[in-house]
C-alpha cells in the first residue's frame, strides 16, 4: 500500500487540489468578450475591432497563466498528522 502513495506522490504536479487548469482560458475569453462589447458599442472598424481583441487576449492568457502558476505554488492541502486528539477530545495542533 505504500508503494501506491509512492507513486502517487510523485505523480503529483501541484502542491494543491485545485482545478487551476481552465484559469487562464476563462479569464482570456472574459476579457475578449468585454473587449467585443466595447468594440461594438465605440463603433470600431473590423480590423480595429480585431486588433484590439486579439491583443486583450493575449495579454489576459499570460495573466492568467501568471495567477495560474501563483495558485499552483501554494500548498493547499491540510496536513492531518499535525492535528492530535487530547484527552478530553478536543483537537489541537502540535
Amino acid at each position: 500500500m505504500d508503494d501506491i502513495s509512492e507513486t502517487k506522490s510523485k505523480n503529483m504536479k501541484h502542491k494543491n487540489n485545485l482545478n487551476t487548469r481552465y484559469i487562464p482560458s476563462i479569464l482570456m475569453l472574459c476579457a475578449g468578450l468585454v473587449a467585443f462589447i466595447i468594440c461594438w458599442f465605440m463603433d470600431y472598424t473590423l480590423t480595429e475591432a480585431l486588433l484590439v481583441i486579439l491583443i486583450t487576449m493575449f495579454v489576459f492568457a499570460i495573466i492568467g497563466a501568471v495567477i495560474k502558476a501563483i495558485f499552483d505554488n501554494f500548498d493547499m492541502r491540510v496536513n492531518y498528522e499535525d492535528l492530535f486528539d487530547d484527552d478530553d477530545g478536543e483537537i489541537f495542533e502540535k
